[in-house]
């Protein structure tokens, strides 16, 4: 009889009986600090040949200023480049590396490409090269964005570099 008592003892005491509370929350957030520090290194291939690319020259110097004015005007906003009191792009931060020989060859292609546009300006005006360089200049610093570099005449005569505002 107790054998048969048993279960049904069992079965309403458990029936009966709340569950006990657990509570699974903090009481302030978890802080999680992490300190992490990341080496990129650039490796030369030396199975690689150094690669000479030539390109021919431009037979339409406003097609390749235009071409390339992306690239300027990213240089321009990393403060890499600016424009020089004669109207030409001057390297004011000369990159380390693989990625300053390609900065420099860029300002000398868009400095080449300046040189013949003023050259023809000035024998369409009449004027002097340094006249027409003079004059570019003045138009290159007028159309720079703020922050940008720019050379600028001071009172002396001299001229400084200054960051557009």
């Amino acid at each position: 009889m107790i054998a048969r008592l048993l279960p049904l003892l069992a079965a309403s005491t458990l029936a009966g009986c709340n569950s006990i509370p657990i509570d699974v929350g903090t009481s302030q957030p978890v802080k999680v600090d992490i300190a992490m520090k990341v080496d990129v290194y650039q490796h030369a291939d030396p199975s690689a040949g150094k690669k000479v690319v030539v390109q021919p020259p431009p037979t339409d110097v406003l097609k390749s200023r235009r071409s390339r004015m992306a690239e300027i005007q990213i240089l321009k906003n990393s403060r890499i480049v600016g424009e020089s009191h004669a109207g030409y792009l001057e390297v004011r931060n000369s990159p380390p590396g693989e990625y300053g020989d390609y900065v420099r060859a860029t300002v000398d292609a868009e400095n080449a490409d300046r040189a013949r546009l003023m050259e023809k300006l000035a024998k369409e005006k009449g004027v002097p090269v340094a006249e027409a360089e003079r004059q570019q200049a003045e138009l290159f610093r007028k159309d720079a964005f703020p922050g940008e570099w720019i050379e600028i005449p001071d009172a002396e005569g001299k001229f400084a570099w200054k960051q557009k505002e």
